[in-house]
């Protein structure tokens, strides 16, 4: 599964990514949500899931959902924030930071896996 890592965060980009990646899945990541889009739309990628922060500069990470999912339709989005920002992300999931690997890993499987 391709997964895409947008943070403006560079040490929870690593940490993710360093989680991800010794579970087998696929990943890209970047600093910066246009790169992302950029980088998406420039190799006519479709990741299957979003892993992004909601405070960065130039676009949240409910903007950028609401981008990539204009050309990956089916993507899963996971919000992380140290601030609870439920009410301004819709029906996207939500992970609060600081969070462990287990908690997730489990919530990448709870997400993947619903319809």
């Amino acid at each position: 599964m391709l997964i895409y890592i947008v943070d403006d965060n560079l040490d929870m980009c690593e940490f993710i990514a360093f989680v991800l990646i010794n579970e087998g899945y696929t990943v890209h990541v970047f600093a910066c949500p246009l790169e992302a889009l950029d980088h998406m739309k420039a190799n006519a990628l479709r990741p299957a899931m979003l892993i992004t922060d909601y405070n960065m500069p130039k676009m949240n990470g409910y903007e950028l959902h609401q981008a990539v999912n204009r050309h990956a339709p089916t993507v899963k989005t996971i919000v992380i924030s140290g601030r609870h920002v439920q009410n301004m992300i819709g029906d996207l999931h939500f992970i609060n930071k600081p969070f462990s690997p287990d908690h997730l890993l489990k919530l990448i499987d709870a997400v993947s896996s619903s319809v």
